[in-house]
């Protein structure tokens, strides 16, 4: 007989070890989608990013799901505080306790692949809606660094280009979709005013732009940035040369 029990409990404690393995692997699976789907989200509403027309311009401000803010320098910082957060409080997906979407699990049905499998992140209080806090900078594919004030004039910049974001879904997003490139510094600012002067970083880019701004109210002329510009490519780090706004077009047309 316990001879009986001894080989009956070698099977279950391996079956234990085997569900706990599982639920561990969908915990970060669960969270990996988290960030994934908030990313997209909040990259699609604005058309910004490697399937947009406009890249952001660092530093940024983001409000997360439980209306706490984080400044973030890089996407991958906003990947990481994205991470963090969802790992702390919790994705509110499916797989989640208590909140299985239309009775499946983690692995039922629905498609990971689509922006609606948990619902529109882009909608004020899912669990993976984030926000920029405003204002934001950003360039757009004529080296203008455009200054954006609310949501309404994001979601103006997207009807304007909506970029590829249709043909793409969130699964992976954070790994291949979050930029084209990155701007090599220093580079030289021309405002309308016919004054130039020189950002050494993304964050003194932003507040040259946004000490003009603040020192011309009503001009709507925007400043741009003077090329020659180098940029250095997130796909394989290797550098390009862009000497008009057409080749910075040309560039961030073909990022797929």
């Amino acid at each position: 007989m316990k001879k009986t029990l001894r080989l009956l409990f070698v099977p279950v404690v391996a079956l234990v070890i085997l569900l706990a393995s599982c639920t561990k692997d969908g915990i970060i699976a669960t969270i990996t989608e988290a960030v994934d789907q908030a990313l997209f989200s909040v990259q699609e509403r604005g058309g910004v990013g490697k399937y947009g027309c406009y890249e952001l311009v660092f530093p940024v401000t983001v409000q997360l799901p439980d209306s706490t803010t984080a400044t973030v320098n890089s996407y991958e910082e906003l990947r990481q505080v994205l991470g963090q957060y969802f790992t702390s409080n919790g994705t509110g997906g499916p797989g989640a306790e208590g909140n299985h979407q239309d009775g499946h699990g983690h692995h039922g049905g629905g498609d990971h692949n689509e922006p609606g499998f948990f619902g529109d992140p882009g909608q004020p209080g899912h669990p993976f809606h984030v926000q920029f806090v405003f204002p934001i900078s950003v360039l757009n594919q004529d080296g203008e660094i455009v200054t954006v004030e609310n949501e309404q004039q994001l979601n103006d910049l997207r009807e304007a280009c909506a970029g590829t974001f249709d043909h793409h879904g969130p699964m992976g997003h954070a790994d291949h979709g979050l930029s084209c490139f990155r701007i090599v510094f220093p580079v030289t600012v021309a405002f309308p005013d016919s004054t130039t002067a020189q950002a050494t970083d993304q964050q003194s880019l932003r507040q040259l732009v946004h000490d003009w701004r603040q020192n011309n109210p009503g001009v709507h002329a925007r400043p741009e940035i003077v090329f020659p510009v180098t940029v250095i490519m997130t796909a394989d780090s290797t550098q390009v040369v862009l000497n008009s706004r057409e080749e910075l077009r040309q560039l961030k047309e073909s990022c797929e």
